[in-house]
């Protein structure tokens, strides 16, 4: 997020403040940290501070941007808060609850709100790479970039993606056809689920602009906007195109990726593998039953190859005839009465 860029702080009795350089667990400078972190905001969260700025995933080179020293900038403020609406200077504030960190680019200090599912390193450490990659896309463009854009880069360069973004963004797309990149920005002013798409969108639309020409691309179009070139110059310098065909080509992508025939070919996979599954299932139990008949023909050929059972009362050993029984299909002709 970005806010107005605005300098003011809370009075120091409400706050602490730490000056934590980023040291790591062997005692030596993180690579890519600025020269000093100072952790500030609220007392109790001076040691996730620490945590957090000792932490080398957090502070990796950006993608087409590199670190933030190499941008020039040796000193980041980091303002830990449970209440972004309050707790933290103004130029940082934030009234939507659901806002986890905001920035300020130019004057280098970010503010990270801790709470459910936030407090703890692993939670924050995704929210704090992803308010970095705002002061270096700031640092590297010179402030000269549409919101979609800062917004988009930010989720790629902190690895903001997850499968259910993706069917989330799946699910609304179905429903609601494509969008505009004009149309992204204003979704950023909405309430909480149309901001989440407004991320989704703009990190499609970035993730297609490093397509075009992977890191290099993307440090080329940033040094031209840091220059002075409007987006549409930018592209058209860069890769030759202007922003309208960059848009068909995105919105071609979330076609081909988010589209019903995306979807239809999901569910084909799908149908296919439980269509699988029951032919499997199906073969097992014909050949499980194949082979339980044989066994029982097995024992119903050993019965019929052992000698019958003898009448102790017949000393030829086989039972007398009974009149008027039916015996191999035939009525007796005594049992009627009759004769031939």
């Amino acid at each position: 997020m970005r806010p107005e860029l605005r300098r003011a702080f809370l009075p120091v009795a409400v706050l602490a403040a730490v000056v934590a350089s980023a040291i790591g667990a062997d005692g030596q400078v993180v690579p890519g940290a600025p020269a000093q972190v100072h952790v500030l905001g609220d007392s109790e969260l001076g040691d996730l501070g620490a945590l957090l700025v000792s932490d080398p995933a957090v502070w990796k080179a950006l993608p087409g941007i590199g670190t933030l020293p190499e941008l020039g900038i040796d000193s980041l403020e980091l303002w830990l808060t449970s209440d972004l609406g309050s707790g933290v200077p103004e130029g940082l504030r934030h009234p939507e609850p659901w806002v986890a960190g905001t920035a300020d680019p130019s004057g280098a200090r970010i503010a990270l709100r801790t709470g459910p599912g936030l407090s703890g390193p692993g939670g924050l450490r995704s929210v704090l790479r992803h308010e970095i990659a705002h002061i270096g896309l700031g640092a590297a463009t010179g402030g000269n970039y549409p919101r979609w854009l800062t917004e988009g880069y930010a989720q790629y360069a902190s690895g903001e993606w997850s499968l259910e973004d993706a069917w989330h963004l799946q699910s609304v797309f179905l429903r609601r056809g494509a969008t505009t990149l004009a149309e992204i920005d204003l979704r950023f002013r909405r309430h909480s689920t149309e901001a989440r798409m407004g991320y989704l969108l703009s990190y499609t639309a970035v993730h297609e602009l490093a397509q075009l020409g992977g890191e290099r691309g993307l440090s080329a179009v940033f040094r031209r906007l840091r220059e002075g070139a409007a987006f549409e110059d930018a592209l058209r310098l860069t890769y030759g195109i202007s922003a309208a065909d960059f848009e068909v080509r995105w919105k071609r992508s979330l076609v081909d990726r988010y589209g019903w025939l995306y979807l239809l070919s999901r569910a084909g996979v799908f149908w296919l593998a439980v269509t699988g599954l029951v032919l499997f299932v199906a073969l097992r139990r014909a050949n499980r039953d194949r082979t339980r008949l044989e066994e029982l023909r097995a024992e119903d050929l050993k019965l019929a190859e052992e000698p019958a059972d003898t009448d102790p009362g017949h000393p030829s050993g086989a039972m007398g005839s009974i009149p008027g029984v039916i015996r191999s299909g035939r009525h007796s002709p005594e049992a009627d009465g009759t004769a031939d």
